[in-house]
């Protein structure tokens, strides 16, 4: 069996104040593979929607990276985002890019 090419893609960013004072970004990335899920210690296939893709939320802040849930629309990961910051999300878009190394979710390519 071939191994997956994994892509990822931020499709919508914006920006939230952690504590009330560190700008915070939040991605939703849309991807080809569940996070978590490896076949090798799989009960079953990727939980991906019917296009073969789930939309990861992502807060991020430097080169830290702290995974929210994925859901399988766009409009749910945004509303999963908003709840999870209690609707303190400022969506500007400021970051629209595909991203490298699957789930390292670089912004620079990697060789």
């Amino acid at each position: 069996m071939a191994e997956q090419d994994l892509c990822c893609e931020i499709v919508q960013s914006g920006q939230w104040l952690y504590d009330n004072s560190v700008p915070t970004d939040v991605w939703i990335v849309r991807q080809n593979f569940e996070y978590w899920y490896e076949p090798d210690f799989s009960n079953g296939p990727e939980q991906l929607n019917e296009n073969g893709e789930i939309f990861q939320v992502l807060f991020v802040r430097g080169d830290r990276r702290t995974l929210g849930p994925a859901k399988f629309s766009l409009e749910e990961a945004i509303a999963s985002a908003e709840e999870l910051i209690a609707g303190q999300i400022t969506w500007t878009n400021h970051l629209r890019q595909k991203l490298f190394g699957a789930r390292d979710y670089s912004l620079t390519p990697t060789e």
